[in-house]
C-alpha cells in the first residue's frame, strides 16, 4: 500500500488552498430556518457542489425532495474489493444572530490569532471540508484513495433532518457503505481529539398562555386582571424540581442511567470547573446547575435537560403600560435512552396545561423530535479511528458523550446497520450557534491528517478486516 507521507505533505501544502475554499463556502449564508431566504440555502448547496467537483470528487450532484432544502452527494469509488466510507455533513447554518454581537460580519470569513470566524467555520462546513481536503490530497498525491468514498452533505439539519428517512429511502442505493463517518461534533478540548458514543434526543414544545381578549391598560386593571406573561413565567419555574431533576410527571420512568463501564468512563475524563465557566462564557457568581449526585458529563451526556429556547411577548422598543393579552415560549426536552420522544412530549404538554394559575388559557404542543443515539464504541471500524485520531493530533483521543441531538445518525445507523464514527473539528471556544463562531485551523488541519491516517487504517484492514468482530 501507498506511503501515506506525500499525502500528508500534500495536505501540508495545499492548507492554504483549503482555507480559501471553506471561506468561499461561509459566505454563502445558507440558513435553513423558517423566515430566511430559501435562495440562499440553493446556493449554499451548489457552491458545495461546486467545491466538490473542484477537489476532484466525481459523481457529484445536487439531490432533492419536493419541498425539501437540497442535499449534495459526490463519490469516489475507484477502489475495487475496498471497503466504502460514507462521509456526512452538513451545509445549512442556524442564523447568525443580532449583528451587533458579532465582531467581524458572520458571512464575512476572518482570521484572527489562529482561528477562522463566521457562521459555519467549525459547525459544519470545516467539518465536512477537512474530510473532502484529505480525501483530495490522497488522490493527487497517491493517484487514488485506498478506501471508496461517498459524501452526503444534507441542507436541513440544523432544522432536525426531519425528511432524511424518505431521502434515505429513495436514494438508498446511492448509500450503500460498510462505515459512516460523521463529521459534526466536538473534540474534547482544543488540540484533543474525541469519538462521540451517545448523542441525547431533542422534543421540542410550544406553549402558549393568553388570559385576555386584547391589552388592557396596566394602570387601571393591573393587580385584578391575570398577567399572562408572568403566569407563563411561573410554569416555567415550576418545570424544575429543586433536586435538579425535570418536575415533570412520569418523565423519568424510561430512563437509563449510565452502566458502570460508561460512568468509569466519563470519570476518567479530566474536569475543570474554571475552564469550563470560561468555555460557557459564565458569569462571575453564576453557579453550576445539575442534578443532585450528579457529575457535569453525566449530566450534560447521559440524563435529560429542559430548556427555554425562546419567551415571546412584547419586545422592549415600543413597550407601553399594558397587561398583554397572552404569551408564548418554545421548550427544549433533551432525551436519552431509553425515552421516548413523543411520550416525553405529551408528559410536558400534560404538565404545562394541568390546572394553570387564575384559571388561564393554555395550549401546549410537540413541534419538533429528534431522537437519541447511543453505540458501543468497539470493534474494528472504532479502534481504526482511535488510532488515526491519535496519529493526527499527536494525542489520545477521548470517548465522549453529546449533549447535543443530530437527527441524522440514528436514521442512517438504523437504515444502514454499519459503525458510525462521529469525530468533528468544534473545541469548547468555538462558540458553535452562538455569535463570533470560530475554527481553529491547528486543529482542522489536524483533522485533515487523521482523516487521511483512517483512510489508510481502513484500506489495510480491509472488508474481512471491517467483518471482525
Amino acid at each position: 500500500m501507498t506511503s501515506i507521507e506525500p499525502v500528508l505533505r500534500c495536505v501540508n501544502r495545499r492548507l492554504g488552498e483549503f482555507k480559501d475554499t471553506l471561506c468561499e463556502l461561509v459566505r454563502v449564508p445558507g440558513v435553513s430556518a423558517a423566515g430566511f431566504p430559501s435562495d440562499d440555502l440553493r446556493r449554499s448547496a451548489e457552491v458545495t457542489a461546486s467545491v466538490l467537483r473542484r477537489l476532484g470528487v466525481d459523481n457529484v450532484v445536487v439531490l432533492e425532495l419536493p419541498g425539501v432544502p437540497p442535499y449534495v452527494y459526490g463519490d469516489w469509488l475507484s477502489a475495487p474489493d475496498a471497503p466504502c466510507v460514507l462521509v456526512y455533513g452538513h451545509h445549512d447554518v442556524v442564523p447568525p444572530g443580532p449583528a451587533e454581537n458579532w465582531a467581524s460580519p458572520p458571512f464575512h470569513p476572518i482570521e484572527r490569532k489562529g482561528r477562522l470566524y463566521g457562521r459555519g467555520t467549525a459547525d459544519d462546513k470545516g467539518g465536512f471540508m477537512a474530510w473532502v481536503a484529505a480525501a483530495s490530497a490522497y488522490r493527487e498525491a497517491a493517484g487514488r484513495c485506498p478506501v471508496n468514498l461517498r459524501f452526503l452533505i444534507e441542507g436541513e439539519e440544523e432544522t432536525g433532518s426531519a425528511n432524511l428517512p424518505a431521502f434515505l429511502e429513495r436514494h438508498r442505493d446511492r448509500l450503500a457503505t460498510d462505515v459512516v463517518v460523521l463529521s459534526d461534533t466536538s473534540n474534547f478540548a482544543t488540540g484533543v481529539p474525541a469519538l462521540t458514543f451517545q448523542l441525547r434526543g431533542l422534543v421540542q414544545v410550544d406553549v402558549e398562555v393568553s388570559c385576555l381578549g386584547r391589552p388592557v391598560h396596566s394602570g387601571d386593571f393591573g393587580g385584578a386582571v391575570p398577567d399572562a406573561v408572568r403566569i407563563l413565567c411561573r410554569l416555567l419555574d415550576d418545570l424544575r424540581a429543586p433536586d435538579g431533576r425535570i418536575n415533570v410527571p412520569g418523565l423519568y420512568r424510561d430512563v437509563v442511567r449510565p452502566s458502570a463501564a460508561v460512568r468509569k468512563r466519563l470519570a476518567r475524563l479530566p474536569f475543570s470547573e474554571a475552564a469550563f465557566r470560561r468555555g460557557t462564557g459564565m458569569l462571575p457568581g453564576t453557579r453550576l446547575e445539575r442534578e443532585r449526585g450528579v457529575s457535569v458529563y453525566e449530566q450534560l451526556w447521559t440524563r435529560p435537560s429542559l430548556t427555554v429556547i425562546a419567551i415571546e411577548a412584547h419586545p422592549l422598543h415600543g413597550a407601553v403600560n399594558q397587561i398583554l393579552d397572552s404569551a408564548r415560549a418554545r421548550i427544549a426536552l433533551r432525551t436519552v435512552p431509553n425515552m421516548d420522544a413523543q411520550d416525553a412530549g405529551q408528559q410536558l404538554v400534560r404538565k404545562l396545561v394541568t390546572r394553570p394559575r387564575a384559571g388561564a388559557h393554555v395550549e401546549a404542543r410537540v413541534v419538533r423530535t429528534t431522537p437519541w443515539w447511543t453505540s458501543q464504541p468497539a470493534g474494528p471500524a472504532f479502534e481504526a479511528a482511535m488510532r488515526a485520531l491519535a496519529k493526527g493530533y499527536g494525542r489520545k483521543p477521548a470517548l465522549i458523550g453529546s449533549g447535543a441531538s443530530i437527527g441524522f445518525v440514528k436514521p442512517f445507523a438504523d437504515a444502514l446497520g454499519v459503525p458510525c464514527l462521529l469525530t468533528g473539528v468544534e473545541d469548547p471556544g468555538c462558540a458553535a450557534h452562538s455569535q463570533n463562531e470560530s475554527l481553529h485551523l491547528g486543529d482542522w488541519r489536524k483533522l485533515m491528517r487523521s482523516a487521511v491516517y483512517l483512510f489508510d487504517e481502513l484500506g489495510r484492514l480491509g472488508l474481512a478486516g471491517l467483518a471482525r468482530n
